[in-house]
């Protein structure tokens, strides 16, 4: 089999996956404001930083180790969760404790989780100050695997990897 050429890699290695960040985001973003106006009228917007972030790593970095799809998920279920619980505590304690304590927690747990996917934090501290709830999760949720679909599709059909640089096991 030849070797493709170099702008052929660079065009499937690189271009079309800095285009699917934008595809993914908006795809995300019409999905969630349907969600928003149809079903949750409190979605929460502000996610899409995290989100667009996440697809830098999982899009264009794919051989990093935080940019894993398996480091990904467990990394924004665990800040979302703690999130969720930091908005519940924050009334009681006031917004900077919350915050400074939530985000340890956090910092803590994914480290022994092994699942350090740094934009996965802005989660909680987005949970907290827009006063989350159950709603905001399966906003999250459904985000997630939107990103999860386009992440898998650039996977299958446009990388391409030479003898140097291996797939990794997502």
């Amino acid at each position: 089999m030849e070797k493709p050429g170099k702008s052929i890699v660079r065009l499937r290695n690189s271009i079309i996956p800095a285009i699917f960040i934008g595809i993914t985001i908006t795809f995300t973003i019409l999905f969630l404001s349907l969600l928003h106006i149809y079903i949750i009228p409190i979605a929460k917007f502000i996610v899409f930083s995290s989100f667009a972030s996440s697809c830098f790593l999982l899009f264009m970095e794919p051989e990093q180790k935080s940019s894993r799809l398996s480091k990904f998920v467990v990394s924004y279920i665990i800040s979302g969760a703690i999130g969720i619980a930091g908005a519940f505590i924050e009334p009681y304690i006031g917004i900077y404790y919350t915050l400074a304590i939530v985000e340890t927690i956090i910092a803590m747990l994914l480290v022994e989780a092994r699942a350090m996917h740094p934009p996965a934090m802005g989660i909680a501290v987005v949970f907290i100050l827009e006063k989350a709830n159950v709603f905001a999760l399966l906003f999250l949720f459904s985000g997630m695997v939107l990103i999860i679909i386009f992440d898998k599709f650039l996977n299958k059909f446009v990388y391409l990897f030479d003898d140097e640089v291996k797939k990794i096991d997502r």
